[in-house]
């Protein structure tokens, strides 16, 4: 009888020190960026009637991200198997083409979450002069375990 009970206070302790790790299944590393006007020389928040948003892949088909949406900004993903991706922007009818070079690696998680992309995005992003004025670079890191509020870039209208 004082077996059973050492072995199952031993099988307790045991199985305190045994931790599970519960893993974020989402290792994506996604660009955030807001759409801004500017007000009196100050950014302000805005919000388009129309995006629709197509990310583009060199050797693949064209890839529909948003349709038609009311949305003061979006999230991407980038593209890891090139140093740049691409998309094109409707917003209210008027198109662009958003252009983003970054620099990458790869690092791991843990053992259970695997691996995720670090972008570090460069300071030249290419806008062609349509209904995106200009950019801001907030936060030019792009990790997949970032924060809920963190913005990556404004996109001034």
């Amino acid at each position: 009888m004082k077996s059973r009970i050492l072995l199952f206070i031993i099988f307790i302790l045991a199985m305190g020190c045994t931790t599970v790790e519960v893993c974020d299944e989402n290792n994506d590393s996604e660009l955030v960026a807001r759409f801004k006007t500017r007000h009196e020389g100050a950014p302000a928040d805005t919000t388009v009637s129309a995006l629709t948003l197509y990310g583009i892949r060199e050797g693949l088909s064209d890839s529909l991200l948003y349709d038609s949406i009311s949305t003061s900004g979006f999230v991407v993903p980038l593209d890891p198997h090139h140093n740049f991706s691409s998309f094109v922007l409707q917003i209210n009818g008027q198109a662009d083409t958003l252009v983003i070079s970054y620099d990458q690696e790869i690092y791991m998680i843990s053992y259970t979450c695997g691996f995720a992309n670090l972008f570090t995005i460069d300071d030249n992003i290419e806008l062609s002069n349509g209904v995106i004025k200009s950019d801001t670079i907030l936060n030019d890191m792009i990790d997949a375990e970032y924060e809920e509020n963190e913005e990556h870039i404004w996109l001034y209208l």
